[in-house]
């Protein structure tokens, strides 16, 4: 009888994906370095249209906008699509106009995902994010999920 009902909670466990949250799975995350063109027909890169903070999801991708107090200088993305990594190069946020706002697009699967913004070293969570999450350090993960 005990083994039938181990059995039994096995197979429910598993029907349902277990108890364990996985990370997103598809294609590898693709930073967008180019902005589409604009449409003043000179060819040039259009300018960021999406300022809102947060992740903002768009055709091209995940917008990610950080509102810097003045004094960052280098701020990165880090989060479960890029395992965590704070000083991964191609997450750099940049500031091209000068306007406070640092911003990174970046191509998605669908699925769940979870980041932090980590500025000089320090890791920020996004209070402009749709959700979050526990970070394991008595903290919260920012959390969204695109479709």
């Amino acid at each position: 009888m005990a083994s039938l009902l181990s059995a039994g909670l096995f197979a429910a466990l598993a029907a349902c994906g277990g108890g364990a949250p996985s990370p997103p799975t598809g294609p590898a995350p693709q930073v967008v370095t180019t902005p589409p063109a604009g449409g003043d027909g000179s060819g040039a890169p259009a300018a960021p249209s999406i300022t809102k903070p947060g992740p903002n999801v768009t055709p091209e991708g995940v917008v990610f906008n950080y509102k810097a107090d003045g004094k960052d200088r280098q701020i990165y993305l880090a989060g479960n699509f890029n395992n965590w990594n704070p000083a991964d190069p191609q997450y750099l946020l940049k500031d091209a106009d000068g306007d406070g706002v640092w911003s990174i697009t970046v191509k998605l699967a669908p699925g769940t995902y979870q980041y932090k913004y980590v500025a000089e070293g320090k890791w920020i969570q996004d209070t402009y994010a749709p959700g979050e999450a526990p970070d394991g350090f008595g903290g919260r993960n920012s959390q969204f999920d695109v479709k």
